[in-house]
């Protein structure tokens, strides 16, 4: 009597659907709700409802699931060329505002990403082609391009960084700024003293926002003055 129940081989119910697209959508949904952790191959196949093993036949392990997700990420990063209908800084602000939103869209994915960007150079490298091509409109020298960009990068990795460990739009500097400044010994730091109590409370405020805009104006001002 043949056994025609379950050949060997064959898909398990669901598993006739699944691609490397489905998956990654799946282990990014876990990432973003449980964090890096929480993402299993077990788990991952739990979630898709097929067996662990037919998970490999399209990612060998985590550390290729990781690095399709890092492409996920990326992957709207790269902006179309706007040519010279927009000014070379305006260019290199907007690939600076749209990197910095692909990592803090998914702030779990983003502390991995950035911790080990060995797994997504390939991804990076792409995404760099809108700082490069801005900056060459700059007219700066090769050399200077490329130290130009691996800095905003620096920049928007460690703000980003910062951002996700706080989980939140703003961070509540002003009351223990206030009083550890009102503390110090008298003539200790002078100018930190006046500064922080002509601002007050309100003034210290911090949006992350507007502290990125901040310090991407100044390192765009920066460039151009190099660029002159």
């Amino acid at each position: 009597m043949v056994n025609v129940g379950k050949r060997s081989g064959r898909p398990r119910a669901g598993e006739e659907r699944l691609s490397r697209q489905a998956i990654l959508t799946a282990a990014l949904r876990i990432v973003d709700d449980e964090g890096i952790d929480g993402l299993t191959m077990r788990r991952l196949a739990a979630t898709l409802q097929v067996n662990p093993m037919s998970l490999y036949h399209h990612l060998p392990n985590k550390a290729a699931v990781l690095a399709g997700l890092a492409e996920l990420v990326f992957a709207g990063l790269e902006l179309p060329d706007p040519g010279d209908a927009v000014p070379w800084d305006e260019q290199l602000k907007a690939a600076a505002r749209a990197y910095r939103d692909g990592l803090r869209a998914h702030p779990n994915l983003a502390l991995q990403v950035l911790s080990d960007t060995s797994a997504v150079s390939d991804v990076v490298v792409v995404t760099m082609e809108p700082f490069y091509r801005a900056l060459d409109r700059a007219g700066l020298t090769p050399r200077q391009i490329f130290e130009a960009a691996n800095t905003l990068v620096d920049f928007i990795h460690g703000f980003t960084l910062g951002e996700t460990s706080v989980q939140g739009e703003t961070f509540e500097l002003a009351p223990d700024l206030l009083s550890r400044v009102s503390n110090l010994p008298e003539g200790r730091a002078p100018m930190l003293t006046r500064i922080v109590n002509e601002l007050g409370e309100d003034g210290l405020a911090y949006d992350f926002d507007s502290g990125f805009e901040a310090g991407l104006n100044i390192l765009v001002a920066g460039l151009a003055r190099q660029a002159d």
